[in-house]
Parts: structure tokens; sequence; C-alpha cells
């Protein structure tokens, strides 16, 4: 394997998870005075910032271990690269579940419910 394409792979993979992360954090930040905030919010932006924080988390391990991996890249690569794409798939799936939460709270705010 061509450990200069692992390593621009891995490269490019931090330099998403840090701009996802970035996305994260900001609505977050601007969700929580509503999530803190009376009348109490519907379950669902609860359930949807807490998929954004552990899309965070997952981010955050994701991205130390690339760090890892880059430095060994030409020893470990396929196992390596099993593991981040594992760690890149529940990134994804958090944030979607996360959109999809607050997507659902705009559309029923929308429809009038």
């Amino acid at each position: 394997m061509d450990t200069g394409l692992i390593t621009e792979s891995y490269k490019a993979i931090q330099e998403w998870g840090k701009w996802l992360v970035t996305i994260e954090i900001t609505i977050c930040t601007l969700m929580w005075p509503k999530l803190t905030g009376t009348p109490q919010p519907p379950d669902s932006l609860y359930l949807g910032w807490s998929l954004f924080i552990a899309s965070i988390v997952t981010t955050a391990i994701m991205l130390g271990l690339v760090s890892f991996f880059i430095q060994r890249s030409n020893v470990k690569a396929e196992q390596d690269g099993r593991l981040v794409k594992v760690l890149v798939i529940l990134q994804y799936l958090f944030f979607l579940g996360g959109l999809m939460c607050f997507g659902t709270r705009v559309l029923s705010i929308w429809m009038g419910s």
C-alpha cells in the first residue's frame, strides 16, 4: 500500500472531522439556552443535542487515533483503516441522527403542531 496516499487520506479525514466538530459545537452552544429555558422543550431537542455531543466525542477519539495512525501508517495500515471506518460511520450516524431530531422539530413547528 502507498503510505503517502494513506497519510493524505488520514489528513483529509482529520480536516473534515475538525470542521464537523466546529459545526456541532456551534449548534450545541446555540441550542443550550433553549434546552435550559422554560417552557421545557420537547424531548427531540434533547435527543438531537445528545447525539451531536456523542458525535463530537466520537470525532475527538477518531482525531486522536488518526494522528497516531499517521505515524505508523506503514505498519498496520489495514487494521487502522478498519477502525477509522468504524469511527467515521459512528460519527456520521450520531450527526445524522441529531440532524433528524432537529429537522423533525422544525418540521413540526412549520406544520403548526
